[in-house]
């Protein structure tokens, strides 16, 4: 679901991903911090954002990495639609803090994105 989540994306966003590792793991653990352990972490991005690792005097040359965690997903969706809904949002989610969004931004851009129809 990852794969095709990110196979979704648009082109311009997908071309704007730079040395980003994507993995699933069950759940949070060590890597996740505070979160360690946490049932309701659906995704986790570490390392530099995108334009800090293009910089000349970043210096580091290890991947940023995005982390979704499978059962905390499976865990709140209703089926394998929302579960499916739910892996490309966090995965967006996660894509933008590597663009370089706090938290907070991205709260503000997930509220104003349009909701999709429901095709009969």
């Amino acid at each position: 679901m990852a794969e095709e989540a990110l196979g979704r994306l648009p082109r311009r966003f997908r071309d704007l991903l730079y040395n980003v590792q994507i993995e699933t793991r069950c759940f949070p653990r060590r890597e996740a911090g505070r979160w360690d352990g946490s049932a309701s972490l659906l995704g986790l991005y570490s390392g530099l954002t995108r334009e800090q690792m293009k910089s000349p005097l970043s210096g580091s040359y290890l991947p940023a990495r995005i982390i979704l965690y499978q059962r905390n997903l499976e865990r709140v969706s209703a089926d394998a639609a929302d579960l499916a809904r739910r892996v490309a949002e966090t995965l967006a989610h996660e894509i933008a803090h590597h663009l370089g969004f706090d938290e907070e931004a991205v709260q503000r851009a997930m509220r104003r994105r349009p909701k999709r129809r429901k095709t009969p």
